[in-house]
This record gives C-alpha cells, sequence and structure tokens, in this order.
C-alpha cells in the first residue's frame, strides 16, 4: 500500500515538473539539451559507456529471445524475471539489453529495420514499466535502474509519446534527489550515480532544477570535506570511514568522468579549482596505490572477492577523457597515469603516508609494498551482499601487500588461505571458522594508534585486541624497504598462532637460506622471534568460497606462503631481492619497539611514556607517538 502511494506522489511531481519544464528559460532549456546531446552523442559513437553493459551486443541474437506477454508487451525468454538476487539480478539484464537496442536503433539507416528496432524497444519498456521489476538491494531501484532507464528514455525520446514518457519519468525519477529527497543521505560514489541519474532525468523531463541540484550533489563530493568520498591526503572513504580506493573508488572516478563529458561545453561545466581534490585523489592516492595495472588488494573492499576486479584496464578511457575534460586541472599527469595502466609501466613514487587512511606505501618500479595502520575510528574489511565474507583476518590493522609483478594475487580468491592475510598474525582456521566470527563490517577497534613521517623513513604503528588476540605491531619503512615488528602477540585461548609474511601465487621456486627466504624477487628476512618457514602448495578451491553470489566455478593452482611460527614477538624486514638494507632491532616489547635504519637513524614507537638507551645513547618518548630520531 505504501509503495503504491509513494508512486502515485511521484508520479503527480514527475507531472508538474514536466508541465514547468516549459516555462522554463530558453537559456536553461538549450544547456539541458546540450547535456543530452552529449550523453546521446557519447553512446552512439562509444565514447561514453551506457551505466550498464549489455551481455548482448548484436541485435539479431537480442531479437532472438524476445517473447510477448499477455498485453503484446515484450520480455526475454531467457531472464529469470523472479529471481532476486541482491548482486547478481537478472532482471536488469532486460534493462541493458533493451538499451543496446535502442542504440542501435539510433544507428540504424535502413527505414524499415529501423521501424522494427523502436517498436521493439518502445514494447520492452512497456513490458518493463507495468511490471515495474524491484528488487531487495535498493541500488538496484534507486540507482542502477534509474541510470539504465535514463539513457534508454533520452535516445529514445523523440518516440516516446506523452504517457510513456511521464511513466517512464516515474522510474527514472527514484533515483533523482529532485522527486526523492531522502536520497541525499547517500554520500561518496553512490552520491554521483544519483547524481548522474538525477541528471537523465532533467534531460528526459526538462525540468533544469534535477540537473543544478544533482551538481550541487558533486561539487559538494568533489571538495573533501565530507565523511565518506574524497579525503585531503588523496584517500577515497566509502561505507563510513573506510578506505574504499577499489570498487567504489574506482566507481567514482567513472562517474565523474561521465558527468564532465555531459556537462562540457554547457554552462553547469565545473571550474579547475572545483576539480582540484579530484586531482589530487586520482594523481597522489589511487595512483600511488596501483602498481602498473594492478590496484593494492587490500584497499579494494568487498570487490576483493570478485573475479577480475584488480586490473585497472577499465578505468583507461576514462582517464583519458578526464585528460581531455577542459577545466581538468593536472591534464597531462592524468594522461601519463592512463598510459602507464595500459602499458603496465611501474612508476617509482618511493615512500608515501596517507594521513587520513592510516596507509603506508613504498612503490619502486619493482617493489610495492603497503601497510595498514590504523585509528580509533576507522573501519576495515566488510561484508555486504554475501561478498567478502572470510574476510575476519584481513578485517584489523597490520595488513600488508607485497608485489613485484603486479600478477602476485590476481584472482588468487579461489586459492587463498583467509587466515593467513599477509602482515597479520593469527590462529590457522577453516572458511567454517572463519565465517564464525563476528560480522566485522561495523566494528572500531579502540587501541594506541599513531605515525611519524620524517626525511624519508616512517614509523607506523598499532596496538589493540580482536576477539581474541591481543597485538602490538609496527612498521618502520624507507622508500626501498620495511621492516615490521610485533610484540605482546597473546591470545587468551592458548591457541597457536602464525605471523604471516606473504601468500601469493608461486612461481616455480624460492630459495631459503637459514632466516632468509627469496620468492619472485623478494627478500624475507627474519631478524628475531620463531621459525622461518617458506613452502609451497597446490591447492583447489572455487570462487564462491567467498564469495556467495559468484557460481561454484572450480580453480586450481600453485600457492607459495612464508610464515613464522613464534611465541609472542617476530621482527621480520621485506625488500627486493637486489636490495640491501640493514635493519638493526634494538627494542621489541608491548610498551615500546624501535629499528635502527639503513641510514643510521633511530625510528620508535611508544605505547607508554617510557626510554631506551643504545650505543651510548638516551631515547625518549611520549605514550601513543612514533618518533625518527637523527
Amino acid at each position: 500500500m505504501f509503495a503504491s502511494i509513494q508512486k502515485f506522489i511521484s508520479m503527480i511531481l514527475v507531472t508538474l515538473m514536466i508541465a514547468f519544464s516549459t516555462q522554463v528559460g530558453t537559456e536553461q532549456s538549450a544547456a539541458v539539451g546540450a547535456i543530452g546531446d552529449n550523453l546521446t552523442g557519447g553512446l552512439l559513437s562509444g565514447t561514453a559507456a551506457p551505466f550498464a553493459g549489455s551481455d548482448i551486443l548484436d541485435a539479431e541474437t537480442i531479437l532472438s529471445r524476445i517473447v510477448q506477454d499477455a498485453d503484446g508487451n515484450c520480455f526475454f525468454a531467457d531472464i529469470d524475471y523472479g529471481n532476486q538476487d541482491r548482486a547478481v539480478w537478472p532482471a536488469a539484464t532486460h534493462l541493458t539489453r533493451t538499451e543496446r537496442l535502442a542504440i542501435l536503433f539510433r544507428l540504424e539507416t535502413d527505414s524499415d529495420v529501423k521501424a522494427a528496432y523502436r517498436d521493439t524497444v518502445l514494447r520492452l519498456l512497456d513490458h518493463w514499466i507495468s511490471q515495474d521489476y524491484q528488487n531487495p538491494n535498493w541500488w538496484h531501484n534507486k540507482l542502477s535502474n534509474p541510470n539504465i532507464l535514463g539513457e534508454i528514455g533520452i535516445l529514445m525520446k523523440p518516440e516516446l509519446g506523452a504517457e510513456r514518457l511521464r511513466d517512464l519519468a516515474v522510474l527514472v525519477g527514484r533515483g533523482c534527489y529532485s522527486v526523492d529527497p531522502t536520497l541525499y543521505v547517500y554520500t561518496g560514489a553512490n552520491a554521483v550515480d544519483i547524481a548522474m541519474s538525477s541528471i537523465k532525468f532533467g534531460v528526459l523531463t526538462g525540468y533544469a532544477a534535477a540537473v543544478r541540484s544533482a551538481l550541487r550533489v558533486v561539487s559538494n563530493a568533489l571538495d573533501g570535506s565530507i565523511l565518506e568520498g574524497i579525503k585531503k591526503d588523496g584517500t577515497f572513504f566509502q561505507h563510513g570511514t573506510r578506505l574504499y580506493m577499489g570498487g567504489y573508488g574506482v566507481e567514482f572516478v567513472k562517474g565523474i568522468s561521465k558527468i564532465l563529458g555531459m556537462i562540457t561545453g554547457t554552462t553547469y561545466m565545473f571550474t579547475e579549482s572545483q576539480l582540484a581534490p579530484f586531482a589530487t585523489f586520482l594523481l597522489t592516492g589511487l595512483q600511488t596505490m596501483s602498481f602498473g595495472n594492478t590496484l593494492d588488494p587490500t584497499v579494494m573492499g568487498r570487490s576483493v572477492s570478485r573475479v577480475n576486479e584488480q586490473p585497472l584496464v577499465s578505468l583507461v578511457p576514462y582517464l583519458v577523457s578526464l585528460a581531455n575534460a577542459e577545466g581538468m586541472p593536472r591534464r597531462d599527469e592524468i594522461m601519463t597515469y592512463a598510459v602507464s595502466i595500459a602499458e603496465n609501466t611501474k612508476q617509482n613514487t618511493g615512500l608515501h603516508y596517507f594521513e587520513n587512511g592510516k596507509f603506508l606505501v613504498i612503490k619502486n618500479e619493482d617493489f610495492y609494498f603497503s601497510f595498514r595502520g590504523g585509528d580509533n575510528l576507522l573501519f576495515y574489511s566488510e561484508i555486504t551482499n554475501d561478498e567478502n565474507i572470510l574476510c575476519y583476518n584481513s578485517s584489523f590493522p597490520g595488513v600488508t601487500t607485497i608485489m613485484r609483478t603486479g600478477s602476485e594475487y590476481f584472482n588468487i580468491s579461489p586459492l587463498y588461505d583467509y587466515s593467513m592475510v599477509p602482515g597479520t598474525t593469527a590462529v590457522r582456521e577453516t572458511d567454517a571458522q572463519l565465517a564464525a566470527h563476528a560480522d566485522p563490517t561495523y566494528r572500531l577497534l579502540p587501541g594506541i594508534y599513531g605515525s611519524r613521517v620524517s626525511g624519508g623513513a616512517a614509523a607506523v604503528f598499532a596496538k589493540t585486541t580482536h576477539e581474541e588476540v591481543s597485538m602490538t605491531v609496527s612498521c618502520f619503512a624507507t622508500d626501498c624497504a620495511a621492516v615490521l615488528l610485533g610484540a605482546g602477540m597473546t591470545n587468551s585461548a592458548g591457541r597457536q598462532m602464525v605471523t604471516t609474511l606473504d601468500q601469493s601465487y608461486y612461481t616455480g621456486s624460492f630459495v631459503q637460506d637459514g632466516n632468509t627466504v627469496i620468492h619472485n624477487g623478494i627478500k624475507y628476512e627474519l631478524l628475531d622471534g620463531g621459525t622461518l618457514i617458506a613452502e609451497n602448495e597446490h591447492r583447489t578451491g572455487s570462487w564462491r568460497r567467498n564469495n556467495l553470489t559468484l557460481p561454484d566455478v572450480a580453480a586450481a593452482g600453485d600457492i607459495f606462503s612464508v610464515y613464522v611460527e613464534n611465541d609472542g614477538a617476530y621482527a621480520y624486514s621485506v625488500m627486493a631481492e637486489h636490495t640491501d638494507a640493514q635493519f638493526e632491532v634494538i627494542v621489541n616489547t608491548p610498551s615500546m619497539q624501535a629499528v635502527k635504519l639503513p641510514d643510521g637513524r633511530i625510528a620508535a614507537s611508544f605505547f607508554t611514556v617510557g626510554s631506551f638507551s643504545y650505543q651510548g645513547s638516551t631515547y625518549r618518548g611520549c605514550a601513543g607517538t612514533a618518533e625518527i630520531f637523527g
């Protein structure tokens, strides 16, 4: 009943907006019309991608799968319209195929074929309008469907007729701020996608106010001052205070690129100063966490559990579009970034620490390393829509990524031991045991956290407790190597834990000489604590293990693991094989940790007020601080 009332109210609002659109000035109408022309031209030329691509591209195959309903409208015989899967919703395919046929209609030159395409598209639209398919996941109803329907409506607008245009606009209006003000609660990438459908609503109905309100939302998303979205250090947050460069961050880039493509050449175009934070996100944030064409898997959120998500190749056309956009700052740098992804070239950005994201990165041409620090108000890994269900051991600080080629973790999900996440100290557990942990999605971990960056060196630390495990960890890094210390690693249940240095695809051989292991051009050296173990294991698995939305497709491969069996403390270094960076562990206790860096300086983490002596000098620090002396 409530849904019917809501739809009735929306129909009244949309009818009034369409009527009002005839009263606006010619300047506003021209600007809105130009946006429609830009979008239509981009979809027809291929320079603008549809919001969601069709699984079938040729008209003959699309048409062969169409049947008629009782009202003479069209639907697809091979789609299970009753399947309500929240992530992969089959009914949405109806819309993507309809849009593809609408594009082919606009491109067709034969008048008879064109008329047949037109009639089929309209009857496919009529079926969707009459059935009003919806999904339990708001994302489809409020974001995806309105965007796709908006594009179809704009492509077919001269053919719709007044009644069909109104009915279609009601469905597009579910993703429009002017029709549903509750949509303002969404932020980050979701806000940009809703803004996109709001703009399409404005073009479809001629209601310029919808365009203006949408672009105000985008402007706010670009300025880096809200809880989610772009942060001042170039990171991107989504779903609260959660680092989310992949998944939502990548979609944010695509969304902004599409919106700029729509409003270019109009009075709505953003200024260079408005776009400056976005350029920082691209070039300081996303680029630093990219290694050639590969994104750091620890900043991908739940999308790390999906197929083919780590490579950034799909981002290239959007970056090229941004590099050519009027008013876009740092265009040459953006183009260089696009080329580095396309050609899989590695860049040397050295050492970088992201203060908002509490994230440390070392990146050279043949070595990538990251360490995730922490904060009392940060969220980490998430489980949503049955994706990433085994993420518990990656849901706390200390997680690392180590790469030399960028292919180390590509599609490793079916074969991964999720109890051995690189950088963590944890109990070896089965999938069932990991899934039985409390959902960590919105769990905060109170603790002591801090960092210091000075003169090409960094110290980042975390002291906290997660369920049974207490941890005190520090990462001390230069621009080419890192040393990681753990102390007070205790398990209240008395279970044996291991510290995982790395887990990646096996490259065919590794060498172990005592406490040093070399694999895939990376050197791991245990400096203190326990026994270093390196092994290769042939594994089989399924994509469905960590993502219930995926089919139970089998996979097999060889996985390399290097880990430490210890009694609660460890120290190890990691660097490229040819790098000779010598670290010396000075103190490693739950109250303080310190090392001598390769350049002779002393780096330390203090968890309590304290001091230590080394080679005749005394070093002091306050509780909860990191220091780099010298």
